[in-house]
């Protein structure tokens, strides 16, 4: 595969030291924290202005969805095996989403409750809460008497939404990546990109009307969302033949650019976004690369990032611009406690219930080579807050 920046490839080396795609994701992940801020404070719904066509946080969840695509495509390729890509994928999100939940439900609740406390803890909200968030279908966005008093009370952790589309990302490469192993016709996964495509292009035009909530998931972010997981996998899928440059990057953004004031931009971006994402990090210069001790948190930024967005509201932390700025340090410090207490700890367990196979060597330039899977295949995308259900009443 032609790539550039393939000399600045050094192998595992690489990977300790910092890539490119764990950078994005960290960038991303900050972005959604204060991208989040405006709706928060009922400032808008985006720090961009509605008529630039570019919603940062919508931006931020499709860059995540592309580039899960092509890493857990790369995964599964390298281990084509169901025990052990669910064990890998449940061992990577369960943990800290469970830790988030308890602490939000049982230490932040209480605190912030206007209800008494052994009323709260007695409630039904409180405990379901955990239980059905852990099970990701159905959600629950909120707690009894918490946050009622902020601009937006509709959730406590509205970012929870995107972890279902991430699922049904991963069930989407578990199904096709069966069917691609089997039948060796990679182009399967370019015909279900282009599906949801089509769908979503009917949808925007008017010709196909489908119901607002499917699988418990907004249906326009579901189809769009699954459409980018899957050109990420063709992406990886077609590397012997698709060429990251910096001018399919310029060529991706002058076609969003052109469309901007038309909602056919949103099916463009099923094939741009994820291009755009997984060039730029392959072909980032080192010197801009963050180190891994520092885009690790990712995840963790995205668990706790609306959280803290909502405490610091709460706590009557403002203008928008200061909420903004004191929530990106205090969400990287919990996503850095929350991957070195937790997150790290528990794919640990992977030694325990499955065996590695020896994993086939990849080629130094490759795209994604030299990078380490715990630190760029199995990080959630970043969502912004959707639609959430009232209160529950106290």
């Amino acid at each position: 595969m032609a790539s550039e920046g393939a000399a600045r490839d050094e192998g595992n080396d690489a990977g300790r030291k910092g890539d490119g795609y764990g950078t994005l994701r960290l960038v991303f992940a900050f972005i959604v924290v204060i991208d989040h801020t405006p709706i928060l404070t009922g400032r808008g719904n985006s720090f961009m202005p509605a008529e630039s066509g570019v919603d940062l946080g919508a931006v931020s969840v499709g860059a995540f969805m592309g580039l899960s695509g092509y890493f857990i495509m790369r995964s599964w390729q390298r281990d084509p095996n169901l025990w052990r890509f669910w064990v890998r994928r449940l061992l990577r999100i369960m943990p800290g989403l469970a830790v988030v939940l308890a602490l939000t439900a049982l230490v932040l609740g209480t605190l912030t409750t206007t209800l008494g406390k052994r009323e709260y803890l007695a409630h039904p909200a409180t405990w379901s809460y955990v239980g059905d968030n852990l099970l990701l279908f159905p959600q629950q966005y909120v707690l009894p008497g918490v946050f009622t008093g902020n601009h937006y009370p509709g959730a406590v952790n509205g970012s929870l939404w995107s972890l279902p589309v991430e699922l049904l990302g991963y069930v989407l490469i578990a199904l096709l990546g069966l069917l691609i192993t089997f039948s060796r016709s990679r182009i399967v996964m370019v015909v279900f990109a282009l599906s949801m495509a089509v769908l979503l292009q009917r949808m925007v035009i008017g010709q196909l009307t489908l119901p607002p909530v499917l699988l418990l998931v907004p249906i326009f972010p579901l189809l769009q969302y699954l459409g980018m997981y899957a050109v990420g996998a063709a992406i990886w899928l077609y590397r012997d033949r698709l060429r990251l440059s910096w001018f399919g990057v310029l060529l991706c953004v002058g076609v969003d650019f052109t469309l901007y004031s038309s909602a056919m931009v949103e099916v463009a971006r099923i094939f741009t976004l994820p291009y755009l994402v997984v060039a730029i990090g392959h072909l980032l210069p080192r010197r801009l690369w963050l180190p891994n001790w520092l885009t690790v948190a990712n995840y963790g930024v995205y668990l706790y990032g609306f959280v803290v967005l909502q405490t610091l509201l709460f706590l009557g932390v403002g203008p928008p611009w200061l909420v903004a700025a004191a929530a990106v340090p205090i969400a990287l410090g919990c996503g850095l406690i929350s991957w070195h207490v937790v997150e790290k700890q528990a794919m640990k367990l992977r030694r325990v219930l499955i065996r590695r196979p020896a994993r086939k060597p990849e080629p130094a330039g490759e795209p994604g080579s030299g990078t380490s899977d715990e630190q760029t295949e199995e990080f959630p995308p970043v969502g912004p807050a959707q639609p959430a259900p009232a209160p529950a009443s106290s």
